[in-house]
């Protein structure tokens, strides 16, 4: 409308003109070019310049025009934002209705306000005119003035001048608002120049107005909402995320074009999700085993051409749609915290002549992030969401082989698996570590050999071998532990114990008893007669045990308990110390034997069989036993018979200390020569043999001892009992007679002696005479 009034304003001046031109006889009206001082920006606004308030009701001089409107490059169209400076260029015209007026200056005010506001704040960039061309001069200085009178031009005219202004759309119209105030004075000024603007000659004298010039308003940018309907989180190896994105067409009397739409993923990740969707374009086929973004689903087009063009948002309008992205990510982060995805929408918009709608930075749907987008791009809010680690499992698993072995111990051989129970996204699995309670690390020594990449359902395995050893009734229990990272170095642990019984290895103990000699001539009616047999007790433990044995007693029958008898004097087959038979111990293969000499009686054709047990007990405190018998028979004495004859003596010796003091055993002699087994005389006379002692009476008698101690009288150890025998030659082997006397110092002597060395001698004198 106000372009319209000035149509008709200027139509009517014209008329005015040419009259007045007719009255004096100006032949030409035809406007000359002029040109402006260089324009001031960031002056002071006409009300604080003039120093006055300002009514600006004048209409002295305006701006009827301001035509050819281009870009400083001389391009069409020319587009500005709202709210910001811009810079073209245009004709202007200036026009006046007065006789005379002086230093005219156009006032664009730097905001929404007019130059005749009076705030001090104000900012105005301001057009001086030229005295040139049209501007003529009529008070001597060098800023323009114009006049109606005959002969001078009322309409300057000033081409291609580059001007600075703010871009403001008061009206809501599209374009431009040309927004200004004129000031000139209507006297002579005085010096004015281009650096000083004229300042209204009185508070009336000022005009402001506005109207649209062909500068095209560029749409405000939309804000654009991306919006996640569904969950914001998945494990991996991923999943689905919807979308929705949305904005409104804010400008009231402009289109937008909507010309690409895409989702950006991951933006400023570490670069290996960085994706764009197309939104517009086709959905993609998931590859569970290959990451990327993947689109599966939309409802998003380009908007069709309804008038202007494809992709048009009418005013007002809103543009929504939806869509979904599938994202597959195997390999998180290696400290197992989630993977976010950084994701906003991006679309690119243009006006109705084709030039990208810029967008407004530092606010929420700048694209200022995304360091490739261009003018035009414009951005959502940014959504994150995430991917989040799975730690894997594994399933580990020792078995032994056997599962018991027999005491001392046995090879076992275990087996130690390790399932890869981890998803195809976690696969394969290495093994860190694997190590044993009793064998240590086993990567190192037992399954070094064996590779520990661990695939997709595929299980590690190690066989080895060790001496598993204990006693009856332990238990040897073991565990391994496994530890398998991921490709996150995710852990998975895991462990398995294996037991193996120590079972128990009976003992068993063998007697063999011999009787020596297995028979003896009768002994008759005399009840004091006895045949003496030796018995051999040889006793061992079976060479298959494991345990030691201590043995613990010897019971025969009829002999009773021969424990004490028993003094162990050969192992192995070899002499020993005698050793009591209680508390005896043999490994197993070893062996062991005493003897013990009984009397028996009987008469022809009986005989003697009696059973001997001997008893102890292994390591393990199990009671063994083992039993044998002898059995000796009695011969009869035949008068008629030939006899071989041999005959040894037996000689039991017992001394009784009757002093005080206590006496010592120093010598015992028979002819001379020493009591000692195996001695004989010069003459072969006799051989002493004294090892067993002997029986006599029933009563058993142990060998003699030279160094033997009697303690003094009424002591309780006065007496020393002892037997040896003597075996007089010659023996069965001739019919010679046997002649054998010693008496005297040559008889049976046996001397003692006290601490003194003082030495009782006591003898006695034996004659045996046999004639065959």
């Amino acid at each position: 409308m106000k372009l319209f009034q000035f149509s008709r304003f200027i139509g009517a001046l014209g008329i005015a003109l040419i009259s007045m031109a007719s009255l004096y006889g100006v032949t030409s009206l035809t406007p000359a070019n002029a040109s402006f001082f260089p324009q001031l920006k960031s002056h002071a606004c006409l009300a604080e310049f003039s120093g006055t308030h300002l009514t600006c009701r004048a209409n002295d001089i305006r701006v009827s025009e301001v035509t050819n409107v281009t870009n400083p490059d001389g391009s069409t169209p020319v587009e500005c934002v709202e709210g910001q400076m811009f810079e073209f260029k245009a004709d202007f015209t200036i026009l006046t209705t007065a006789t005379s007026r002086y230093g005219y200056g156009i006032w664009l005010p730097e905001g929404k306000w007019s130059a005749q506001d009076e705030s001090t704040t104000n900012t105005c960039s301001v057009l001086t005119g030229k005295t040139d061309g049209p501007g003529v001069d009529l008070d001597g200085d060098v800023c323009a003035d114009i006049s109606k009178k005959a002969g001078f031009n009322p309409e300057h005219v000033y081409v291609g001048e580059t001007i600075t202004m703010l871009c403001r759309d008061d009206d809501n119209s599209g374009k431009a608002d040309f927004n200004y105030c004129a000031s000139w004075n209507q006297q002579e000024y005085g010096i004015c120049d281009g650096n000083n603007p004229t300042p209204a000659g009185s508070p009336s004298k000022c005009r402001c107005e506005t109207f649209d010039i062909d500068v095209f308003i560029q749409p405000d940018p939309p804000a654009i909402f991306k919006t996640l309907t569904s969950s914001s989180s998945h494990s991996e190896p991923g999943g689905t995320f919807s979308y929705t994105v949305s904005f409104t067409n804010t400008n009231t009397s402009t289109s937008l074009f909507i010309t690409s739409l895409s989702d950006e993923i991951d933006i400023g990740g570490e670069g290996t999700f960085d994706a764009s969707l197309d939104l517009w374009g086709s959905l993609d086929t998931v590859s569970p085993l290959i990451d990327g973004v993947y689109l599966t689903a939309t409802n998003c087009s380009q908007p069709a051409d309804i008038g202007d063009g494809p992709g048009e948002i009418l005013p007002s309008g809103t543009y929504s749609c939806a869509f979904t992205v599938h994202i597959v990510d195997r390999d998180l982060p290696d400290d197992q915290s989630p993977e976010l995805y950084d994701n906003l929408v991006i679309l690119a918009l243009e006006d109705k002549n084709g030039d990208e709608v810029p967008d407004v930075p530092n606010v929420p749907s700048s694209c200022a992030a995304i360091p490739y987008s261009i003018v035009g791009d414009h951005c959502s809010n940014e959504i994150r969401v995430q991917i989040t680690n799975l730690a894997p499992t594994i399933t580990v698993t020792k078995t032994a082989n056997p599962t018991e072995v027999l005491e001392p111990g046995a090879n076992v051989e275990f087996t130690i698996t390790v399932k890869n129970d981890a998803a195809f996204w976690d696969s394969p699995l290495n093994l860190t570590m694997l190590s044993d309670t009793d064998f240590g690390d086993l990567l190192v020594d037992e399954c070094s050999a064996e590779s520990t990449s661990i695939a997709l359902g595929a299980t590690y395995s190690c066989v080895f071998t060790k001496f598993i050893s204990g006693d009856a009734g332990d238990q040897h229990s073991n565990t391994v532990s496994a530890t398998a990272r991921d490709d996150e170095n995710d852990e998975a642990t895991g462990n398995d114990s294996a037991m193996v019984d120590i079972r128990d290895v009976p003992s068993s103990i063998t007697l063999i008893k011999t009787a020596t000699p297995t028979s003896v001539l009768e002994t008759g009616d005399n009840p004091e007669n006895y045949s003496d047999v030796s018995y051999n007790f040889e006793f061992g433990v079976n060479a298959a045990g494991v345990d030691e044995v201590t043995f613990t007693s010897l019971i025969d029958i009829p002999f009773g308990i021969l424990t004490g008898d028993c003094w162990v004097d050969m192992k192995n087959g070899a002499p020993i110390t005698p050793t009591a038979l209680n508390g005896f111990m043999l490994l197993p293969g070893d062996y062991a034997s005493c003897d013990i000499i009984k009397g028996l009686r009987g008469n022809s054709g009986d005989t003697h069989l009696n059973t001997a047990t001997i008893r102890g007990v292994d390591e393990d405190g199990q009671d063994v036993d083992a039993t044998d018998n002898a059995l000796v028979t009695f011969t009869p004495q035949a008068p008629d018979t030939d006899m071989a004859f041999a005959t040894s003596m037996l000689v039991v010796l017992e001394l009784t200390n009757a002093g005080i003091e206590n006496v010592t055993l120093t010598e015992l002699t028979v002819l001379g020569v020493t009591v000692a087994d195996g001695n004989s005389d010069a003459n072969d006379i006799f051989t002493i043999l004294n090892t067993i002692g002997g029986y006599h009476a029933g009563v058993a008698y142990s060998a003699c001892t030279i160094g033997t101690v009697l303690e003094y009288s009424s002591s309780g150890s006065e007496t020393y009992s002892c037997a040896f025998t003597i075996e007089l030659q010659p023996g069965i082997e001739n019919t010679d007679a046997i002649t054998f006397l010693a008496t005297g110092v040559d008889g049976i002597v046996a001397i003692v002696e006290d601490d003194e060395g003082d030495q009782v001698v006591n003898g006695v004198a034996v004659e045996v005479n046999t004639v065959e």
